[in-house]
């Protein structure tokens, strides 16, 4: 099994500082997404009231006030692929780095349907993008160009 982006063999063992950062970001991200998906099952219970600021597209946020519980699939899809690609991440494995590539790509896509609620997701997002690929590619050159 390859480990995430040796440089050279000597420093396979060795965690990457990115990779790390990306992963601690993950995991404090799917935690976060954990107290969603719990506040939108308390508010269909009507527990809770609407705690989220108005959306942009007037139809989400009459689904939001109404119906919350269909939020829930998609709030779960985001909670655990954070928390699994973090774990993956932080145990060096490939596959978790390709899982926050994907997840991280899913928020940046599913995000303009959320504003202003996911500005900061977007945000995160960003960085999470910077984090994985220069921790992943490192100082590698692109073909036929010099060092």
């Amino acid at each position: 099994m390859t480990p995430i982006s040796p440089s050279s063999s000597q420093n396979a063992n060795k965690p990457n500082r990115l990779i790390r950062w990306a992963a601690i970001i993950l995991l404090l991200y799917g935690a976060i997404e954990v107290i969603d998906s719990l506040t939108v099952i308390a508010m269909q219970l009507k527990l809770a009231p609407n705690v989220y600021p108005t959306f942009a597209f007037g139809e989400i946020q009459r689904l939001m006030e109404t119906q919350p519980i269909w939020f829930l699939p998609s709030f779960l899809f985001f909670t655990i692929l954070h928390l699994a690609s973090g774990v993956g991440l932080w145990r060096n494995r490939l596959w978790g780095w390709w899982m926050a590539v994907f997840v991280t790509g899913a928020v940046m896509i599913f995000s303009p349907f959320l504003l202003p609620v996911s500005g900061a997701d977007m945000l995160i997002a960003i960085l999470l993008v910077g984090l994985l690929l220069i921790g992943y590619l490192g100082r590698q050159t692109l073909p036929g160009g010099s060092s």
